[in-house]
């Protein structure tokens, strides 16, 4: 086109002309378009999700699958209101991704409130929390998300495909997220004292259930932190202090329940790994412990 308007200055190309001619080399552009809609603006899906989950996984960013159905999991938020919706499950996951990667950086002593997000994925290269190959898949996923929140169409395939795949992303990043603060909870549960038993312990109980790797690394460092912390399990975790009424205690029971199920899941996660002699104690030690309350 620059060529015929150079050589042929008095050849007029219209706006008709142009789209006509865009028209035309869509086949050719198919590899990078998933979809095109004419009239009322171009309107494109640059990737495709099975690629951006490829990516994602070849960087290690990705959980193995839970194969026992029947095992319990935490339910993410995006998972509890996506439905069949596919933007809104991909919106969804793009919320929850971007929150813990500010969480990530807020661990690492940065403050990300107003930081973009692109910026902040490489503050955490230059902190050591991600690398540089994880960065680029994690930027490569996040526009495809970004046009689900903004109205694109998707494919309806892509609300199973955000269930399936984005807790196995959000369990990865919740390990980043334990590699920082669970070492600190575990230095908190050194001087514990009075109260703050049943609260640090408690939150190393949950922390167990979201980040089970970055757990039992921190407590394989810390024997004697383990030791007492798996003694007391039972006081500082299980046993009820809250409840003031009958309802109370059915609602706390059930809390501390759906606890253990999902600390006894993620413990699993880790057996016949460098942790398994730490994982069957705590499976025993679980297997053993009772909700019960202070009357």
């Amino acid at each position: 086109m620059a060529l015929v308007h150079t050589y042929f200055p008095e050849i007029k190309i219209d706006g008709i002309t142009v789209t006509l001619l865009l028209v035309a080399m869509l086949p050719w552009l198919a590899p990078l378009f998933r979809s095109v809609e004419l009239p009322g603006g171009l309107k494109v899906e640059f990737q495709d999700l099975e690629a951006a989950k490829k990516k994602v996984e070849d960087a290690g960013l990705l959980k193995e699958p839970a194969h026992d159905e029947e095992s319990e999991h935490h339910v993410y938020a995006f998972q509890a209101v996506a439905g069949n919706d596919p933007n809104l499950a991909l919106a969804g996951l793009r919320i929850e991704i971007e929150s813990r990667i500010r969480e990530l950086a807020k661990n690492r002593g940065i403050q990300s409130e107003r930081i973009p997000l692109r910026k902040l994925t490489h503050e955490l290269i230059r902190k050591g929390a991600l690398n540089s190959e994880e960065v680029a898949a994690i930027e490569d996923l996040l526009p495809l998300l970004n046009s689900a929140a903004h109205g694109a169409g998707v494919d309806d395939r892509a609300s199973g495909w955000a269930l399936e795949f984005g807790p196995r992303l959000l369990d990865a990043l919740e390990d980043r997220l334990g590699e920082a603060s669970i070492p600190k909870l575990v230095e908190s549960w050194k001087s514990r004292d009075g109260a703050a038993v049943a609260e640090i312990g408690s939150e190393l109980s949950k922390s167990l259930a979201q980040a089970p790797k970055a757990f039992f690394q921190a407590m394989k460092t810390d024997p004697d932190s383990f030791e007492s912390w798996l003694e007391e399990v039972q006081h500082h975790t299980f046993t009820i202090y809250e409840s003031r009424s009958e309802l109370d205690d059915d609602l706390y029971m059930a809390y501390y329940e759906k606890l253990k199920a999902l600390m006894i899941k993620s413990t699993r996660s880790v057996l016949n790994s460098e942790f398994d002699a730490e994982a069957q104690r705590v499976l025993q030690s679980l297997e053993s412990v009772e909700v019960s309350r202070i009357w």
